[in-house]
């Protein structure tokens, strides 16, 4: 039997799942992931800065030889402010709501600026006030991995020229492999997977209070890593 419906009934029908299906994004754009994970764990447990959304202090408020106080502190206040765009992107993204594309914006936006605040604070952390030699365990994975020595400097330092942003030495698990990656932007260039080693940040800003050139700084910055805590980035993630 073939029931008829009015055109007034079929409209009806019609609004009413426009109704349902609109509630329904309302609710999508209400809810997000919490993202939270537990403050007892991550490589960064107990430092003050990414993991906590703080901002990591100056480990060393000047380095004799290569960066001053002034250059330090005005890269610094840039970092800091990159802490509190992140922390303002995720409450947005938390408060939910948002139209697809403020949504999009605020997305895109959460990785660049995480993306720039551990970039700056491994930045900031890996730097030395005195020449150290890489620990023999470090050493052995440079030739294993780069090669020799002065060949995975001389690569870094090319790398360093040419990038606009970030030059990393990287390992990465899923191949087992160490690799020196150029980064344009905070969010362009990542190597995905790898875990940063050895950061430089080659802007502008990082260095143009003491360095006319950005060459002279890379030189600087080779013979101011600090392999000490290189090595411990490793065995931190080391698959082995």
């Amino acid at each position: 039997m073939m029931t008829t419906v009015s055109r007034r009934r079929f409209l009806a029908t019609l609004g009413t799942a426009a109704t349902v299906i609109s509630a329904a994004r309302d609710v999508f754009a209400a809810t997000a992931p919490k993202e939270s994970g537990l403050p007892s764990e991550g490589l960064l447990v107990g430092h003050a800065g990414f993991q906590p959304r703080t901002a990591m202090p100056l480990p060393q408020p000047a380095i004799a030889g290569f960066l001053s106080q002034e250059q330090l502190a005005l890269h610094h206040a840039d970092y800091v402010r990159l802490v509190a765009q992140l922390r303002a992107t995720e409450e947005a993204l938390r408060q939910g709501g948002a139209e697809t594309s403020r949504y999009s914006e605020l997305r895109r936006a959460q990785v660049e600026t995480a993306n720039g605040v551990l970039l700056h604070e491994l930045y900031f952390s890996g730097l030395s006030a005195r020449k150290v030699d890489p620990p023999r365990h470090i050493q052995s994975n440079m030739s294993e991995h780069m090669g020799h020595w002065e060949d995975w400097q001389e690569d870094f330092r090319r790398c360093a020229h040419i990038a606009r942003a970030w030059a990393v030495l990287v390992y990465d698990p899923y191949d087992d492999r160490w690799h020196n990656a150029v980064m344009d932007t905070n969010d362009a260039g990542v190597w995905m997977g790898a875990n940063p080693l050895v950061v430089c940040d080659v802007a502008d800003h990082a260095f143009s209070k003491d360095f006319q050139r950005r060459e002279a700084y890379v030189d600087a910055f080779l013979d101011h890593i600090d392999w000490e805590e290189v090595s411990r980035r490793y065995r931190a993630v080391d698959r082995m």
